[in-house]
């Protein structure tokens, strides 16, 4: 018999209050893994994305992000008619967490002698692609760029900007291109060589 605030449950019941739970706990965090034919299912427990709450928006108080109706966005505008009210809250959007945290979603590497002598033509492709992410999804960021004479590292906050980047790299200079994923797919390094 386990007892607590006034009220005792069985053993037993006990044991099947935590499989409902469990369930539900289930439901909520279950999405397709990418690439399976067969739709099975995994858990993807990304502790960056909102949790949900009782504000009707939510903005990050960092980049001016707003997440309204399960999507952020950017809206300058929007964003000054609402920092004041009550029905706002302020916080830090997952992509400006993950910047703090230094938790990058994907890396791309660079290196080659292609790329010592053409280093600023490929560093501008890096940025149009990052600023282009941008504007479509905030959460897409450049997190940093490290450079040194045999490598360029670029760490994204998630893995689709790394194979945007990586992909434009190669459209546009042709070469080797590699992509080294995690197992759920939340991670991905990318490897460009020419």
């Amino acid at each position: 018999m386990v007892r607590g605030e006034g009220s005792s449950i069985s053993a037993k019941g006990q044991h099947s209050l935590w499989v409902i739970l469990e369930e539900e706990m289930k439901k909520k965090d279950i999405q397709y893994i990418k690439g399976d034919k067969l739709k099975h299912f995994g858990r993807v427990n990304d502790p960056y994305m909102p949790k949900g709450g009782r504000h009707e928006i939510a903005i990050c108080k960092e980049c001016h992000a707003i997440y309204r109706g399960k999507k952020w966005f950017l809206d300058e505008e929007l964003y000054r008619a609402n920092i004041k009210k009550k029905t706002s809250n302020s916080v830090l959007c997952p992509a400006c967490l993950k910047i703090r945290d230094n938790y990058p979603g994907g890396v791309v590497t660079l290196k080659g002698d292609f790329l010592r002598n053409h280093k600023d033509d490929i560093l501008n492709l890096v940025r149009n692609e990052g600023d282009r992410s941008l504007r479509d999804n905030p959460l897409e960021r450049i997190m940093s760029i490290n450079e040194n004479r045999e490598r360029i590292e670029i760490q994204t906050t998630n893995e689709k900007l790394a194979q945007k980047i990586g992909k434009a790299v190669y459209k546009a200079y042709s070469g080797e291109l590699e992509y080294k994923w995690s197992e759920q797919n939340k991670f991905v390094r990318v490897d460009w060589n020419r």
